[in-house]
């Protein structure tokens, strides 16, 4: 029997304090694991394919909501954006980030704090792209971030997010194997049901077990969201792996069984009003 890696059950509490002291404590084995190369799902999948939704950034100001140790704050800089600011609620993660940026120099700026509340306090219309790599997945209310994330952008900016699929990222989800233990299909339950609910990581990418908490909103809920707040959907991704990420990592082969993340793009036209409704 294939051991499984990771558990999931109901959340019994999912609020500001709650989420950093589990980013907190995550925070070693989560950037070891960046670090070392073996988060190939970010390094090799999931991450790649954002890089390319957002396009040139050449110049750009960008703001990036829950950026933990900074992966995607350091690929927006490397590819050419004139400012960088990267937000998050784990000041161990950010110690992380911070420490890679004293090596890397790549002029990326830091705060710690909860997104929708920073995102609240910038001065509007002050940047030209906001990103979220698999981070709205672990805020308690994205639909406030993401209606902040409308208010900071010029008109004619964009709003890039990948999330783990709200199809397939349910509660009760269980792989279907054949008997040497290779992923034949997925089996998902419970998708209407948007109780938040907490992941035991027991993965060997991982140097020791730690939890996190995470919304479970249905794909309606994100893309009223997103239409609510006045965004033009330019784009709705449903990423795969390469034939190249998969022969290096050949875990990756179940992002063609099942979309397991996917991206949106919205773009902010100053002509189409947020509605209040």
């Amino acid at each position: 029997m294939t051991k499984k890696n990771q558990t999931r059950e109901p959340a019994t509490r999912f609020d500001l304090a709650s989420i950093q002291r589990e980013w907190d404590i995550a925070s070693d084995a989560y950037a070891d694991a960046q670090m070392s190369g073996v988060d190939y799902y970010r390094l090799s999948f999931f991450g790649p394919a954002m890089v390319e939704a957002c396009g040139n950034v050449e110049g750009l100001e960008v703001l990036d909501l829950g950026c933990g140790i900074g992966y995607f704050s350091r690929q927006m800089a490397k590819n050419g954006a004139s400012k960088v600011v990267g937000i998050d609620l784990s000041p161990k993660q950010l110690d992380h980030a911070r420490q890679l940026e004293e090596k890397e120099r790549l002029g990326i700026e830091y705060i710690e704090g909860d997104a929708a509340t920073v995102i609240e306090s910038l001065p509007e219309a002050s940047f030209d792209l906001v990103t979220a790599c698999v981070s709205l997945v672990d805020m308690p209310d994205p639909g406030r971030v993401i209606r902040g994330a409308y208010r900071v952008l010029h008109d004619g900016g964009r709003l890039v997010f990948t999330n783990t699929h709200p199809i397939t990222d349910t509660m009760s989800r269980e792989w279907i194997r054949d008997a040497d233990g290779c992923k034949l299909g997925l089996q998902i339950a419970d998708y209407f049901d948007e109780t938040p609910f907490t992941l035991t990581w027991m993965n060997e990418r991982y140097k020791y077990p730690f939890q996190t908490t995470g919304n479970s909103y249905t794909l309606q809920t994100w893309m009223r969201w997103v239409i609510q707040s006045g965004f033009i959907v330019d784009d709705f991704i449903e990423p795969v792996a390469t034939d190249e990420a998969i022969a290096k990592w050949s875990g990756l082969d179940d992002t063609r069984i099942a979309p397991l993340f996917l991206i949106i793009v919205g773009r902010k036209d100053g002509r189409v009003k947020p509605r209040t409704d």
